[in-house]
């Protein structure tokens, strides 16, 4: 009965541990290669079954820095929300030293967005942007 009692609540546990997908861009224009190594790194450690797609040199559009970006998609599944995603993401960033007042001046030492998360879009205009277009033709999505 103990046993059937544990199994009954185990099984009703990882029912609502239900696995989220997650689309994710990653970006750099400072110091590109050790900051999107340092990302690849610890979100490998956060998330076991991450999937990082090619890295694409991108050039700015809009920006008063002319520094060439590094983007690169990845794709991974979660159990955490759209917020706890998103604190382990600013938590990389800060690692990398991001700091608010840089965006003024297109100094982007590490930016990483979450695009999709299950069915749900929650950067439509990122969306549109060649290096994620392109990059979604390597995961078939």
């Amino acid at each position: 009965m103990v046993i059937h009692s544990f199994y009954c609540y185990f099984v009703s546990k990882m029912k609502v541990m239900k696995q989220h997908r997650c689309l994710i861009s990653i970006g750099s224009n400072t110091n590109r290669d050790v900051n999107i190594k340092l990302a690849q790194k610890e979100l490998s450690i956060h998330f076991q079954d991450i999937y990082l797609g090619k890295e694409q040199d991108t050039i700015p559009i809009g920006m008063l820095n002319p520094a060439h970006f590094t983007n690169q998609l990845a794709k991974c599944s979660t159990t955490l929300s759209i917020d706890e995603v998103k604190n382990i993401f600013k938590k990389i960033e800060s690692q990398a030293g991001r700091l608010p007042a840089d965006k003024i001046d297109g100094i982007i030492k590490l930016d990483i967005d979450l695009l999709i998360y299950d069915n749900l879009v929650l950067k439509e205009n990122d969306m549109k942007k060649d290096f994620i277009i392109e990059g979604l033709k390597e995961f078939e999505l």
